[in-house]
């Protein structure tokens, strides 16, 4: 057992979970819930707007049109809405024993609506991730879900962004000490 062969049994379990299952992302398109393994792609468009060159006195608007556009962000760019798994870290408390593998998830939705109740779209993330493993906490048919799970919201205001983490303990196989036979 490695741990990221856990990280990828979860991404694989959350993503059959949440297939079928869409939401607007901030460029206001439907998008399936992402779930990606310890940290979001890079993006590929600009997130920050270049700084323009310093235009020269007398230079005429004729001479401007023949220069690129600024890069725009594509909708299919944008990662939210989005569940990360994280793994931090774990624990061998003895020699054949069970490994205890942490995983932390991090949920991002995006509402905009001045109402702010996007956070009610993140707790329908974690509330469906909290009811799949209270039904089956086997992941990948040999890592096992402990309890107690834990979960957040934000404390921060970042509207239209809303945050939500859950913190699951995985028991994952034994490892056992080779010993040759005499």
């Amino acid at each position: 057992m490695t741990q990221e062969f856990l990280q990828d049994a979860v991404v694989a379990d959350l993503e059959q979970l949440f297939k079928g299952e869409t939401m607007k992302n901030s460029a206001g398109v439907e998008r399936e819930i992402r779930v990606f393994p310890q940290d979001l792609p890079i993006r590929a468009g600009a997130d920050i707007e270049p700084e323009p060159d310093p235009v020269e006195e007398g230079l005429e608007a004729e001479q401007l049109e023949g220069q690129a556009p600024a890069e725009e962000t594509k909708p299919e760019d944008v990662p939210e809405p989005y569940v990360i798994v994280r793994i931090p870290g774990g624990e061998l408390p003895d020699q054949d024993t069970r490994q205890q593998v942490e995983a932390i998830l991090v949920v991002c939705v995006c509402d905009p609506d001045p109402g702010r109740q996007g956070f009610r779209d993140a707790l329908h993330i974690v509330n469906t991730i909290l009811t799949h493993y209270g039904e089956n906490g086997i992941v990948g048919r040999r890592y096992e879900v402990q309890y107690p799970i834990k979960w957040v919201t934000q404390e921060e205001d970042t509207h239209p962004y809303y945050f939500a983490g859950m913190a699951l303990t995985f028991a994952a196989p034994a490892i056992f000490k080779e010993v040759p036979e005499t």
